[in-house]
């Protein structure tokens, strides 16, 4: 019986085993399948893995690139709104709110030498009320007091350090003369408005087209020259008239300024400057020739907040023939003064100063007097102004145009 067993074994084991190693064969094909198939797709992966390692190498690489530009621009401006009270010794009350500058700084650094500087400007607060502008049918304008503002190109130009001491500013600059013209932000100066004399005499805000070349030495002397448009004005002399602002300017009669400023002495910047226009109206057949503006100032802060300041300005016209009235009165040559002392304590600073000026015609010759203070919104260069306006005609014939009065402005810079 056993032997009759292991016969029938024998007989059936090839057949199993046989199924058995065809089965096991499929299994292996089929592993080898997946595993292929596995590796394709880990591939895939990859390649997929390197594509967004590229594609972020390279966002990165812009990112950064646009971020290293924009670490080269610069952006900043500055404002101001003044109100003003006053009333004249005749009883004429005047009464006025302005918005009066709204500014926008923009620069560029192409390198560590070559700089892009440029100052975009609206005055008063409005350039034309669409509701008065020209009517086609009728052909009506609008009159000036629709039209209050202004839109002005104050600065563009291209500054290059020529060495460590020494560089050059080509395009349109503000002249080197004066406190007020280049340094004229609301925070940095006392009074709402800024004084008559860099007003009218200087004329702050004056710039021109031209090319300036300025040098500083290591002793604390800083020297300046710059070629320019000249001014174009009239035979009334009224100096503040005669800015062309790079606006189309005529340039048959060029300018040109000096200045040396001092700030070696602790607590002291110090300047003289000279100004000459060759031919004042431009027109060379009229009486007016030659303007020369020359002119000193000073800046001293003792330290704990006092600080004076102090300006003359003289302008001297020469004539062809000087027998007409604008010479024979006197009005070929104006001058003008201020002075001021101020003291600040932290963020609140009082000040007093006067100007005086001698002018054009006799509209243009008198004192001012202001006192006030100034307060600085704590930790921001901003600040809100007051001060009490007084102004006195040296003229008899004007005494009854004197004015006082109050003036109230807020202005910032950033």
């Amino acid at each position: 019986m056993k032997k009759l067993a292991l016969a029938a074994l024998l007989a059936i084991t090839p057949v199993s085993f046989a199924e058995t190693l065809e089965h096991v064969e499929e299994e292996v094909h089929l592993a080898m399948e997946t595993i292929q198939q596995l590796k394709a797709e880990i591939n895939e992966l990859k390649s997929a893995v390197k594509m967004q390692g590229e594609i972020q190498e390279a966002s990165v690489s812009r990112i950064a690139k646009t971020a290293k530009k924009f670490e080269k621009l610069h952006l900043g401006g500055y404002g101001e709104l003044h109100y003003n009270d006053t009333e004249t010794d005749a009883g004429s009350k005047s009464r006025s709110i302005d918005a009066h500058r709204f500014v926008l700084f923009f620069g560029y650094d192409f390198t560590d030498r070559v700089r892009f500087r440029s100052e975009f400007e609206l005055e008063h607060g409005l350039v034309c009320d669409k509701n008065t502008d020209t009517d086609t049918s009728s052909g009506s304008t609008p009159s000036v007091s629709t039209c209050p503002g202004e839109v002005e190109l104050e600065q563009m130009y291209i500054e290059m350090d020529l060495t460590a001491n020494t560089s050059t500013k080509a395009g349109v600059i503000l002249v080197p003369v004066g406190i007020l013209n280049e340094n004229h932000e609301p925070p940095t100066f006392y009074g709402v408005e800024r004084n008559d004399v860099e007003k009218y005499l200087i004329p702050t805000t004056w710039w021109a087209g031209g090319l300036l070349v300025t040098h500083k030495m290591n002793n604390g002397l800083t020297l300046e020259a710059m070629f320019h448009e000249g001014m174009k004005g009239t035979t009334a002399g009224y100096i503040r008239g005669g800015r062309q602002k790079s606006a189309s300017a005529t340039a048959n009669d060029w300018a040109y300024t000096l200045r040396a400023t001092y700030s070696g002495f602790p607590g002291l910047k110090a300047s003289v400057f000279y100004n000459h226009q060759s031919d004042f109206t431009q027109v060379s057949s009229d009486n007016i020739d030659n303007l020369d503006i020359w002119g000193a100032s000073a800046i001293y802060s003792f330290g704990d907040g006092f600080e004076v300041r102090a300006l003359h300005v003289n302008a001297e016209f020469d004539g062809k023939v000087e027998t007409a009235a604008f010479f024979t009165n006197g009005f070929d040559e104006q001058q003008g003064t201020f002075f001021e002392a101020s003291k600040r304590f932290g963020d609140l600073g009082f000040f007093v100063n006067n100007s005086n000026v001698s002018g054009e015609s006799i509209s243009r010759q008198y004192t001012v007097m202001q006192y006030g203070f100034s307060w600085w919104y704590p930790g921001s260069n901003a600040v809100l102004k007051v001060n009490y306006y007084d102004k006195e005609y040296s003229n008899p014939s004007k005494q009854t145009s004197n004015s006082d009065g109050v003036h109230v402005g807020m202005g910032y810079e950033f």
